[in-house]
């Protein structure tokens, strides 16, 4: 089931796309990278492929699988930018459709979770709303980057 105006819903349905195509997919989760512009190197998103807004509505089966589906993107992710640390957070406040940021932490950045969505949201702000292109990762290092995590999921 799909739900109109939801963009993760118009990505599943091809009506969106974003560099590097799909990582990873079975049969109840999608995993990409970030839309444009993408403002950390490795930030993917794991979504359901049906609507569903609320956690505790998952079937089972969806939860069941859940789980791999982190495993190989963070594994992925983890073989080719080798970060001290990948976080997987789900806030669903903007986007209610169900879905997990996967952020990597680059060995050279202060350990915790707040230092790097305080990053993220300030080189999206800065990219978004004042133009400043300082962050912003070209759309064919997205696509090789996404190439490499694919290959090493493959490989699991």
């Amino acid at each position: 089931m799909r739900a109109p105006g939801c963009i993760s819903c118009d990505i599943l349905a091809g009506k969106r796309t974003h560099p590097g195509g799909v990582l990873y997919e079975n049969d109840f989760w999608h995993a990409d990278s970030i839309g444009e512009p993408v403002v950390w190197r490795g930030f993917l998103i794991i979504k359901l492929k049906r609507h569903c807004e609320h956690l505790a509505e998952l079937s089972v089966e969806e939860a069941a699988a859940l789980g791999p589906a982190i495993r190989a993107v963070c594994f992925g992710l983890s073989q080719v930018l080798k970060p001290a640390k990948v976080y997987v957070c789900s806030f669903g406040d903007d986007v209610g459709h169900i879905h997990f940021f996967v952020l990597p932490r680059p060995p050279e950045m202060h350990p915790g979770m707040h230092g790097v969505m305080r990053q993220l949201d300030l080189r999206t702000a800065l990219t978004r709303y004042l133009g400043v292109e300082k962050w912003i990762i070209p759309s064919q290092e997205v696509a090789e980057l996404a190439e490499q995590v694919r290959r090493q999921i493959s490989e699991i």
